[in-house]
């Protein structure tokens, strides 16, 4: 377990989709793990995740981009898993000694392989999986393996499974965070309902929903989404290798005591960046505006290559005066301002001296708020929001896997 610094929050950076070290997008992503590890070094975020289709075709030379991108960066904490590029050719040896000198690395975790007997009538063969939990900042995350206990293979078909063997230690997994009572997160390649197997996909769904996961947190589509159900917020991050989306960038997610925030950060936008971790926003709420005398606590993530005494923030409602922000620990400010009758919006501004400047702006769940009750199709994007400029969302799913863009 790591060191509790009140807010978790990780930077997810998308689907890379490597092949050779000189295209744009290698470079994009040296780019960002270089910005991505100044702020782990000033103890802003705890990890990178990345989230499976790292290699177009899964083959060695191109993990071998991935790993001359990682060596720059030696303490930067990375957490993957496998996507379905990732065994693009009926294999995962070479994805399997990256998890190896990667997750089996102190910086990876330490994470081992798991081998399983599964049923498979193409290769009966004990499997190896890819799953394995963590907790920072007081959160479980839980890294799900959706790829190795299929068949896919190119001109096969996506087949994304879990198997029993992984299904069963979620389980206990999730039970046992609820008997510590600590939130959780799950990461994995795609949505629940993309599995293969009806009962997987209602089993995992169900746990999500019955457990009150707090964020699943993919890959796979290509674009920035955000599919809140009331209890748990599924969003998923445009990919940096194939990218349809907008500017390349990461996504920003974090878990605030009983909130969950998300908003992408572009790379062709400057630091500083900031994200409003509470109070939640009306459409991502899972519970009511807390508010006492007429108040409400605001609290906000920081980013920023510049130390905390340079920071400059304040809080805004509607279009009244300036609420100066403090610091409350390593990486968030907070303040407690009052909350009128009929206020609607709430904007954050941070500037650091470098001249630059951020503004996050939300509108607050109200006090009267009540979940919706649970959607036809649990774990899926049923419930994905609109447009959402504010937070990185086109609203227009481009990409291969839900439109058949040509990739």
């Amino acid at each position: 377990m790591t060191a509790d610094h009140g807010v978790f929050a990780f930077a997810h950076v998308g689907d890379l989709h490597l092949e050779r070290s000189s295209d744009p997008h290698a470079a994009d992503l040296r780019a960002i793990l270089a910005e991505v590890d100044g702020l782990h070094g000033h103890g802003l975020l705890d990890f990178a995740y990345l989230p499976g289709d790292l290699a177009e075709d899964g083959r060695a030379e191109q993990y071998a981009v991935l790993r001359e991108a990682l060596r720059r960066h030696p303490d930067l904490p990375v957490r993957l898993i496998a996507g379905d590029h990732d065994r693009q050719h009926g294999t995962m040896t070479d994805f399997d000694a990256l998890f190896a000198a990667v997750a089996g690395s102190p910086r990876g975790g330490g994470h081992a392989a798991r081998r399983h007997d599964l049923p498979r009538p193409h290769d009966p063969a004990p499997v190896t999986h890819y799953y394995f939990a963590e907790t920072f900042a007081g959160v479980r995350c839980l890294f799900l393996d959706m790829v190795s206990p299929g068949y896919g293979r190119k001109g096969f078909g996506l087949d994304f499974r879990l198997g029993p063997c992984q299904l069963a230690w979620l389980a206990e997994e999730l039970a046992r965070a609820d008997e510590e009572g600590r939130p959780c997160a799950v990461f994995t390649h795609t949505y629940p309902d993309d599995l293969c197997v009806p009962d997987e996909k209602a089993a995992l769904a169900g746990l999500i929903r019955h457990h009150g996961v707090r964020l699943v947190e993919m890959g796979h589509t290509h674009y920035n989404e955000l599919a809140p159900d009331g209890r748990t917020l599924y969003a998923a991050a445009r990919s940096v290798g194939q990218n349809e989306d907008g500017s390349v960038g990461y996504a920003v997610a974090a878990i605030d005591g009983p909130v969950t925030s998300w908003r992408f950060k572009p790379l062709d936008r400057a630091l500083p960046f900031v994200m409003i971790t509470s109070p939640a926003d009306r459409r991502l709420a899972t519970a009511p505006l807390a508010m006492a005398d007429g108040r409400i606590s605001v609290r906000a993530l920081v980013l920023s290559d510049r130390p905390q005494g340079d920071w400059c923030c304040c809080v805004r409602v509607d279009d009244g005066r300036p609420h100066a922000m403090v610091p409350d620990g390593p990486r968030t400010v907070h303040a407690r301002i009052p909350w009128p009758e009929g206020a609607r919006r709430l904007a954050v501004t941070v500037t650091d001296g470098t001249g630059q400047a951020d503004t996050e702006v939300i509108e607050p769940v109200g006090r009267s708020f009540v979940p919706p009750p649970a959607p036809d199709r649990p774990g899926s994007d049923a419930t994905r929001l609109p447009a959402w400029p504010q937070k990185g969302l086109r609203g227009d799913q481009l990409g291969p896997n839900r439109n058949g863009r040509p990739w």
